[in-house]
């Protein structure tokens, strides 16, 4: 028993032998403590709750109302009634119903958030009388880390850089000289209706398709370690999406896919590297593409949904589809460089469309049901001129 405790246990068995000038001195110094320890409570960065055995709330401070938009004054009613409806408050109350007291992280798809949960037993006089849960948004400091951990991993392959332009790329282009001369001596010395000279042809064109994959492989490769230098120029970026859709639009039309197409502001101009940017929407609708032809389903609307649309001071550029989505296992690994689910793909687009968006001080966010599609959101900072009449939004549409 601490010594507080001593003291009041003290002041209640005495209390009808001390004056009224020393209780009511006692219960002002009483109320001024938990004036004060509310006070700290109230303005923790981490949400508490406390319930006890049954379940019940004891006691709740700001931050927890707002993470798990609980009312305020709602003790004395149980927790489920405020946790039972969302995925994250389900979890957290079976964590509750285990004991389970190692540290959690939780991604709040509702709110897009991360939470870490702590749950800890409550204690008295040697029995649990109820239950201490902790909870924090860690969401900044998660998406921190992982560009951390992208940026080291990608400094890791720079050593590599030199020697694999070098030891690769030289002998493919004599690989392809030497395949067009084999070409040419093919149509001088065999006749061109022979079995032979198509055989022949298509081997050719096999061999250089493979070194055309290669190159490609290393010219990605040597732009994912090489310094990114941006040419910022005020780019009108409604113009630059339609583009980029015109640039793909053969492809597009030639597998019957519909596109939608809406912006909520017209003519919106951003400071950002032209080349750069499109490189990045082309890599993304193409996945997208590739997404709703591997889903291959009869019967089946392919659809890929463009919006532009500006939060507070930033753009947001989602580009959604109804293709095979992503594992969720295979989410966390989607920026890492060389992690690909496609048969051909180099394992870098990805990870070089990231590199990009934050070299504009923006962020890139993929979020994805398997079998229903992926929504991918581009957060690009708008021009200050820009930011000042904005109203806030919602963060995702």
């Amino acid at each position: 028993m601490n010594r507080a405790n001593q003291f009041f246990d003290k002041f209640l068995k005495n209390f009808d032998k001390v004056s009224d000038n020393e209780k009511k001195r006692i219960f002002e110094r009483l109320s001024d403590l938990c004036y004060s320890q509310n006070t700290i409570i109230e303005n923790l960065e981490e949400g508490i709750i406390s319930i006890d055995i049954n379940g019940i709330i004891q006691g709740i401070n700001k931050k927890a109302c707002f993470l798990f938009s609980i009312p305020r004054n709602c003790e004395n009613e149980p927790l489920s009634k405020y946790l039972s409806d969302s995925e994250t408050g389900k979890i957290i109350l079976e964590l509750i119903k285990e004991n389970d007291s190692d540290t959690k992280l939780l991604r709040d798809d509702d709110n897009k958030r991360i939470l870490q949960i702590n749950i800890f037993p409550l204690g008295e006089s040697g029995r649990i009388i109820g239950t201490l849960i902790k909870a924090f948004d860690i969401t900044q400091t998660y998406e921190n880390s992982q560009k951390l951990k992208r940026a080291e991993q990608l400094a890791s392959l720079t050593t590599l850089a030199a020697g694999v332009a070098h030891e690769i790329k030289n002998p493919l282009g004599s690989i392809s000289i030497y395949i067009q001369l084999i070409e040419k001596i093919i149509k001088k010395n065999i006749d061109n209706s022979s079995q032979c000279f198509a055989e022949l042809k298509d081997y050719c064109a096999i061999i250089k398709e493979e070194i055309g994959r290669l190159e490609d492989t290393i010219n990605s490769f040597l732009f994912s370690v090489r310094k990114l230098e941006l040419n910022l120029e005020e780019i009108n970026i409604n113009s630059l999406i339609l583009s980029t859709i015109d640039f793909l639009k053969y492809e597009i039309e030639n597998n019957n896919i519909n596109m939608e197409i809406k912006f909520d502001r017209d003519n919106l101009i951003m400071r950002i590297d032209e080349r750069y940017i499109k490189q990045s929407l082309i890599n993304i609708i193409q996945n997208a593409i590739d997404s709703i032809l591997e889903k291959n389903e009869k019967k089946y609307k392919k659809e890929i949904q463009i919006k532009l649309k500006t939060v507070d001071n930033f753009a947001l550029i989602i580009v959604k589809d109804n293709g095979i989505g992503i594992k969720e296992e295979l989410l966390p690994k989607i920026f890492e460089p060389y992690f690909t689910t496609k048969r051909h793909g180099t394992g870098l687009g990805l990870t070089n469309v990231a590199r990009i968006i934050e070299a504009h001080n923006g962020n890139i966010n993929i979020e994805s049901e398997y079998g229903r599609g992926t929504k991918v959101i581009i957060k690009l900072p708008l021009l200050q001129e820009n930011q000042k009449f904005l109203k806030t939004d919602l963060l995702y549409g």
